[in-house]
Formats: structure tokens, sequence, C-alpha cells
């Protein structure tokens, strides 16, 4: 409930008084300039959504020093990938630190014969994602124990023959195919 609405509440003879407009006018802009801070500070308290001042904080806890000319989102990202990166290293932390970074579920594939692993990930609707691919590697670099290698799952002829794409298809949705090799599989969940 906003300070206006409260004055509405008021009887009728305090309401057409000059009195309290001279006083409530300045009160409710007061208020709604405060109450709109508070909701800013409020952002500040959560990596993900800090802005330049709590987000300088964020990096001097974690010990992040932004890269040059990196945008906000950007170092919002490398911090909630510094947070992530505590804890023992398994498949189960690795799945969450992926998808605190790409909003996608992420599962984990171990190829022990070959000292790899890989990641695929899932969604709501299958389909081609974008994703900070060179963020999530080096999350993943800081965590991962060092003899295995890291591999994002590529787009296979598969994933082409499920989501039934030809190529005039992939023509039409790709201008170039520098376009294409950018992009990673969003499998559907399964229940």
């Amino acid at each position: 409930m906003g300070a206006r609405d409260v004055l509405e509440r008021l009887p009728r003879r305090l309401l057409d008084s000059p009195y309290t407009a001279g006083v409530s006018d300045p009160m409710a802009d007061l208020s709604q300039e405060l109450l709109e801070g508070a909701r800013q500070l409020y952002l500040e308290f959560y990596a993900h959504t800090a802005n330049e001042a709590g987000l300088t904080e964020w990096e001097r806890l974690t010990g992040r020093t932004p890269a040059q000319g990196a945008t906000l989102e950007e170092r919002r990202q490398a911090v909630v990938a510094q947070l992530c990166a505590g804890g023992t290293a398994n498949a189960a932390l690795i799945e969450s630190m992926a998808k605190a970074l790409t909003g996608y579920d992420v599962k984990v594939t171990e190829h022990f014969s070959e000292y790899t692993f890989s990641l695929a990930f899932y969604g709501d609707e299958r389909g081609f994602i974008r994703i900070d691919a060179k963020l999530l590697r080096d999350s993943v670099e800081l965590v991962k124990p060092a003899h295995l290698e890291f591999v994002i799952s590529p787009i296979t002829w598969g994933d082409l023959e499920e989501a039934a794409l030809t190529w005039a298809g992939m023509e039409e949705q790709f201008p170039t195919w520098g376009h294409f090799e950018l992009l990673f599989y969003c499998h559907p969940k399964t229940t």
C-alpha cells in the first residue's frame, strides 16, 4: 500500500484541507523514495541482483577482480561462479553450479575410461540455447579434479533430428555457421 493510498482513508474534511495537502504530498513523495531505496538495498544483498556498490563488495568478499570492461551481468556471473565453487568437487556440485550459471537443468555424465566428464542441458522445451560457455568452463575449472577433462556436450545429429531441423531450416534460423557453432542443445526434461 502506497502513501497516497493511506491518504484516501482520511476523513473528507482533512482531505480537503490545504494544510493536509501541504504536508501529505511531500511526505508521500519522501516515503516513496525511501521505499524504493529499501527495495534497492535488498537487491544488493544477493550477488545475482547486486548493482555497482553491492557487486564491488561481493567481489571483495570472493577475492574476484573484475575483467577490464566487464558488464555488470558478467561481473555478477563471475561472483556467482566463485560462490558456487566451494565444496566437494562431485557431479552434484558441478550440476548445481552449472544450473546457477545457465538457468538450465544440467546432467553430468562421467566417462571414467577417458578421464572426462560432460554436461548436457535440460529445460522445459527442447531447442538450441546460447550460454556463456567460457564462464561455465572457467567456473568448472575452479572445482574439477585436475586429472579430468571437462567437455560441454556439443550438438549431435541426433539433436538435429530431435529438433526436426532440416538444412533449409538451419539456413533460415542461423544466418552463418558461426552463429550455429555458438549454440548448445537443450533437451526436454524427463519427469
